[in-house]
């Protein structure tokens, strides 16, 4: 069964949209822990328990679904010199010319974490991280994205 057949949860949301939710929070978590210099746990409990189903322009934001926020996060964190890698062997010539600013390298990051794991399938993640960079991106950004985690799925899979 894919995550878009799955029954909603306890509190209507559907799973993909908790999975989806739990994408977007582990981007911006990783981003902030890298940023301020912060433990993972510590931006983790924040996510979890203080921005979890927070109002943006007048919207209640889908709680994410926090094993899998989790998962990411702590996978990130234990193997973020191998991402950082494989992400960067990946970019495309006229990306490595260039300092990938650090938004946009915690996408790559994450992104790349869910393809080494191999629970979902290769479209179901790149279209979540594409759905999240947009949020942040225009068209350049997010085709450089869609672009270096097809080719960092190649590599794992």
């Amino acid at each position: 069964m894919s995550e878009e057949q799955k029954p909603a949860s306890s509190d209507g949301a559907s799973r993909k949209a908790k999975a989806l939710s739990a994408r977007l929070s582990a981007v911006q978590a990783l981003y902030q822990a890298s940023q301020n210099k912060q433990p993972m746990d510590v931006v983790l409990d924040e996510y979890l328990h203080h921005r979890s189903g927070m109002e943006v322009e007048g919207e209640r934001l889908v709680q994410p679904d926090g094993a899998l926020l989790k998962a990411i996060l702590y996978g990130v964190e234990e193997r973020r010199a191998e991402l950082e890698s494989v992400v960067d062997a990946n970019l495309k010539k006229d990306a490595q010319d260039r300092v990938v600013e650090p938004l946009l390298r915690s996408i790559l990051i994450c992104g790349a974490y869910e393809l080494l794991l191999q629970n979902v399938d290769k479209p179901i993640i790149i279209n979540d991280y594409l759905n999240v960079a947009h949020s942040f991106y225009e068209r350049n950004e997010v085709a450089l994205i869609n672009g270096v985690l097809d080719s960092v799925a190649s590599v794992f899979r």
